[in-house]
């Protein structure tokens, strides 16, 4: 292929990408190194006072005012602050200080250890940084366990029913995280429909989101019922490709079910688990809907939703971006051992 062909062949997606991906990082870098305020400075206002009768009385103020520009529009002052965004947000130094102490005289390495995680959960970022890590790595092992389990049971059945059933295996998948973390809200509601049998039964009444356990619980189990569907149709997808040659040889040599699955499938497969390992993983730590939708940041939040609530509700655009930096790393990092261990198969292959 001449290089002008190649180059008018991939254009598009290298101007996709810059504008869509590497544009924006740049933006999210220069907001998160970077301090901005409106320039003010004191003056005299006076302002009447309403008294009794009718009457009032002139009171001046020297009070901070937004400083105009020729056309009356406030002038903002851009301070590059390196990074001071990043530590606040953060809050490694309360980190630190978590670990200097003091402790208790009479604990011992258990005791201080437990007091130093208290310290540190107190702060927003790690609380957060806290159930995105669980988030993670709960859901990331169930949904390929149950990604494989249902493919394989989708695969055994008579293909006049494999239609029915990867289209109902898909419906978590296909509805919207809002909707669909909605509903899952809604039946664990105090007077859900859930919480209603369960006392219909003799369970008496179950206050599902009125803790920190179950709630964490059920945000988990949403997260592995919404992705599961995913892991499923690569996998099942996968099957299909598989040869049967090794199969026949397996079972001709007496290997047992889990013996083909251990040695003959999974082997076939581990390309498609690293790519859906890879995917969820940088999906999940960027979990957002569910905890936005449950509302119950106290007992369950994430790094996703704290960048979402500094930058709406405190309006702090540049600490918002710190985070945005601070959930890449976190993807990085975790994807490092991912990314390494699948390199390292390829290599051995090749």
């Amino acid at each position: 292929m001449k290089a002008k062909t190649f180059l008018a062949f991939v254009a598009p997606s290298v101007a996709s990408m810059l504008l869509l991906i590497a544009l924006p990082l740049v933006g999210v870098v220069f907001l998160s190194v970077y301090q901005s305020y409106v320039k003010t400075e004191l003056r005299e206002v006076t302002t009447e006072v309403p008294l009794f009768g009718g009457q009032t009385r002139e009171v001046t103020r020297t009070v901070p005012q937004p400083v105009l520009d020729d056309n009356g529009d406030a002038i903002f002052i851009w301070e590059y602050v390196g990074g001071r965004n990043l530590r606040e947000a953060s809050e490694i130094e309360g980190v630190v200080e978590a670990f200097k102490g003091p402790f208790p005289q009479d604990e011992g390495l258990g005791g201080k250890l437990n007091h130093v995680y208290k310290r540190i959960s107190n702060y927003d970022f790690w609380s957060a940084l806290e159930f995105t890590l669980l988030y993670t790595f709960f859901t990331t092992p169930a949904i390929l366990i149950i990604g494989l389990g249902v493919a394989l049971a989708v695969n055994r059945v008579t293909e006049g029913l494999r239609g029915s059933l990867v289209f109902i295996s898909l419906l978590p998948m296909i509805v919207t995280p809002i909707v669909s973390s909605s509903a899952i809200f809604w039946m664990f509601l105090d007077n859900g429909i859930v919480s209603v049998i369960l006392k219909q039964l003799g369970f008496g009444q179950i206050y599902f989101l009125s803790n920190q356990i179950s709630t964490r619980i059920l945000i988990i189990l949403y997260g592995i019922w919404f992705a599961a569907p995913f892991a499923f149709i690569i996998l099942y997808a996968g099957l299909q490709t598989m040869p049967r040659d090794p199969l026949e040889s397996a079972m001709i040599d007496g290997a047992n079910a889990w013996q083909r699955l251990r040695y003959v499938i999974i082997p076939h497969l581990t390309p498609l688990l690293a790519v859906i390992t890879m995917i969820h993983v940088m999906d999940a730590y960027r979990v957002f809907e569910p905890i936005l939708v449950f509302g119950t940041s106290v007992y369950a939040n994430s790094v996703q939703y704290l960048t979402y609530f500094v930058l709406g509700v405190q309006d702090n655009i540049h600490k918002a971006a710190a985070y945005s930096i601070l959930t890449i790393i976190g993807v990085v990092i975790l994807l490092i051992p991912i990314l390494r261990h699948t390199f390292k198969e390829q290599k051995a292959i090749n």
